[in-house]
């Protein structure tokens, strides 16, 4: 934590910003400014269990390490403890002396002054301040949005190098096979669906949502889409059987109906129908091209 403050004001106390834009104190500094004879850890631990100080909200810590001289590197491990404005101002106020009330004002005269600046700048170093302020949170934000879009570029390039890999030029659609059987739908597309229906009556798990591989298909997610769309890719052994089935299977499966049907005139005219039933789903095809 302590590498993230910056010293903001350096009067009387110092006071330091983290990155959060939080003005904070340093406990320790403000107990031998109280001038408190009391030693500062039980000092600091009483006052935050009897007047209900929260940590994470007004005050943080960390342990720091301190050499006992700087010949070697043997030393102590001591908690230091950096407090908000509001929780210094009280501790000043529970001290109840001259002092107290001295570094307390104090306090309060630079939030009014920080109030003062934010809200009405009078100088052109209040200007200056505000202004530096603004440009390291900029920074800031830049930093995080180029951390994640680097993350994000390094995701998609593993999914597309996986992608290359998986991809072989053998491997089909579902409207590639549809193509080379001239099965096609009534809005006259390759009828991928009826593909699908077959592939799951042979028992393939084309219905996954999630990445996925054997020896008939796989499953991967399509970019173009999103990671959240996945398209299904049929080996030449899954090509092989879906072929073999439709020629084995076709005549049982056809099926031709013609039925009367009200037209956008009003009058009633007959229709014509012509697909394939699997899985109890009818499937509409128009006449081979």
């Amino acid at each position: 934590m302590e590498k993230n403050l910056k010293l903001v004001e350096e009067d009387m106390i110092h006071i330091y910003e983290n990155s959060q834009g939080e003005r904070l104190i340093d406990a320790r500094e403000l107990h031998g400014a109280l001038q408190s004879k009391r030693q500062f850890a039980n000092w600091i631990k009483q006052r935050i269990e009897h007047y209900k100080f929260k940590e994470n909200q007004d005050f943080f810590t960390f342990n720091k390490f301190v050499k006992r001289n700087q010949n070697d590197n043997l030393g102590n491990k001591s908690k230091e403890y950096y407090i908000t404005i509001d929780m210094a101002k009280e501790l000043c106020m529970i001290e109840n002396n001259e002092i107290g009330r001295k570094i307390r004002k104090y306090f309060i005269e630079i939030e009014k002054r920080y109030r003062t600046i934010i809200e009405s700048p009078q100088t052109i170093f209040d200007i200056m301040h505000l202004a530096l302020n603004q440009i390291e949170e900029n920074e800031k934000k830049l930093k995080l949005v180029e951390k994640e879009s680097k993350q994000n570029t390094q995701e998609i390039e593993k999914i597309k190098k996986k992608i290359d890999v998986i991809i072989q030029k053998d491997y089909c659609l579902a409207s590639d096979i549809a193509e080379q059987l001239h099965i096609y739908s009534e809005n006259d597309l390759p009828h991928s669906n009826f593909i699908g229906a077959i592939a799951r009556t042979l028992g393939m798990k084309i219905s996954y949502k999630h990445y996925y591989e054997d020896e008939k298909i796989a499953i991967i997610p399509d970019i173009s889409k999103g990671n959240q769309y996945y398209q299904v890719y049929y080996k030449p052994k899954a090509v092989e059987e879906i072929i073999k089935w439709f020629k084995q299977n076709k005549e049982e499966i056809e099926y031709k109906i013609i039925y009367e049907r009200n037209t956008k005139h009003g009058e009633k005219g007959k229709i014509k129908e012509k697909g394939f039933k699997i899985e109890n789903i009818c499937y509409k095809i128009k006449e081979e091209k």
